[in-house]
């Protein structure tokens, strides 16, 4: 089957998924195709970057408007603070380069929180699931315990994943990025790409609901 290229650059803008399985049921020859998205970590390992990707891609996605655009980028520090000045006021900036949220004006942090709040199913399939033929239906993280020398895993369905990691407040975290449920929202910085905008989890938590060895 011929694949355009319009649709093939859709399918790996929303891909989730690092494995396939084909599942082949005997009665009647069914064929089912199931995928992973799998996360390895060692014992001692914190976050994970799970979708990273420009302001302006995100808005396509999930249609924020300008203003919630405009202040993001101020975030990611794809706008810069000093060529705003006046929109920014008096604010003495933690990082001179860009804003974090407690650094914004009350009713734009509250007016981006209530869009996430609003937003939320949406925004977590896309950064965890993804969309489309390579969307993952589960995954799978690996521990790997340097002590040890053991390694213990887990799998989940994708909607249990979503639900973990997604659920929970819509808030500004302590260092001032954007907590969603587990999932936090920051500026992505390092090279390349420092100005995108990042979500990341820690995969580990999800042997709170059990592992296996």
């Amino acid at each position: 089957m011929r694949v355009s290229e319009e649709d093939f650059e859709g399918l790996m803008r929303f891909k989730k998924a690092d494995a396939q399985i084909r599942i082949v049921i005997t009665i009647g020859e069914i064929l089912k195709v199931e995928n992973l998205s799998l996360k390895k970590a060692n014992s001692d390992a914190d976050y994970n970057q799970v979708d990273k990707r420009r302001v302006d891609s995100y808005q396509k996605m999930w249609s924020f408007d300008d203003e919630i655009a405009y202040w993001l980028k101020l975030f990611t520090g794809e706008n810069n603070p000093k060529s705003f000045a006046k929109l920014v006021g008096e604010v003495e900036l933690r990082d001179k380069r860009r804003l974090f949220f407690d650094e914004m004006p009350e009713e734009i942090w509250t007016k981006i929180i209530t869009f996430f709040e609003e937003n939320r199913i949406i925004v977590v399939s896309d950064i965890l699931k993804g969309r489309g033929g390579l969307s993952a239906n589960w995954m799978l993280v690996t521990r790997y315990n340097k002590n040890e020398e053991t390694t213990t895993w887990t799998l989940k369905d994708i909607n249990t994943v979503m639900n973990f990691f997604g659920g929970g407040e819509v808030k500004i975290s302590p260092r001032g990025s954007l907590y969603l449920g587990k999932i936090t929202m920051q500026r992505k910085g390092g090279t390349p790409d420092p100005t995108k905008l990042q979500f990341k989890i820690k995969p580990c938590q999800l042997f709170s609901l059990g592992e296996r060895q």
